[in-house]
């Protein structure tokens, strides 16, 4: 894969895939600073990571720690120290699955929805304000390029 990184940035006349990769990373930059802005705006007290895992349980439901690093992306380790904030916090409770009483399941606690949904209001608005004057076909084609890359990268995972 190395070899084919290398092959695709020097190639010659390969300027379409260095704007590709350039604007790419731009975006993803851009879109980070955006919501850290979001995130020191509120001022709530809450991380990003912390920000990202309540709102995978808000949309998702509870889940076992091990289903969440996955999810995330991140060592168990870092999303128990993340859970154990939250649960100072009084945001997220972790109890013992009925099912694998080694494992824990993690849930929100009252008003934890309350507290991720002005997130999530935020980040519809980003990407509505990041897909505005784009054509309906373009945007279903545009959401099966991203799957097709979360995929990729999933599946290239090592």
């Amino acid at each position: 894969m190395t070899k084919n990184i290398k092959n695709w940035i020097t190639m010659p006349n390969s300027e379409n895939k260095n704007s590709t990769h350039k604007h790419f990373f731009d975006l993803l930059f851009l879109m980070d600073r955006k919501m850290r802005d979001i995130v020191q705006e509120e001022d709530s007290g809450l991380s990003t990571l912390q920000i990202a895992l309540l709102r995978i349980l808000v949309i998702e439901g509870e889940m076992s720690l091990i289903k969440m690093a996955q999810k995330i992306g991140k060592d168990k380790s870092q999303i128990t120290r993340t859970v154990q904030e939250l649960e100072k916090m009084c945001i997220v409770k972790k109890e013992r699955s009925q099912k694998d009483r080694r494992s824990f399941i993690l849930k929100l606690n009252a008003g934890a929805k309350e507290k991720v949904s002005f997130y999530i209001m935020k980040e519809q608005e980003l990407v509505a304000d990041m897909l505005e004057g784009i054509s309906s076909s373009d945007q279903q084609r545009l959401d099966q390029l991203l799957l097709q890359m979360h995929e990729n990268l999933r599946l290239n995972k090592t």
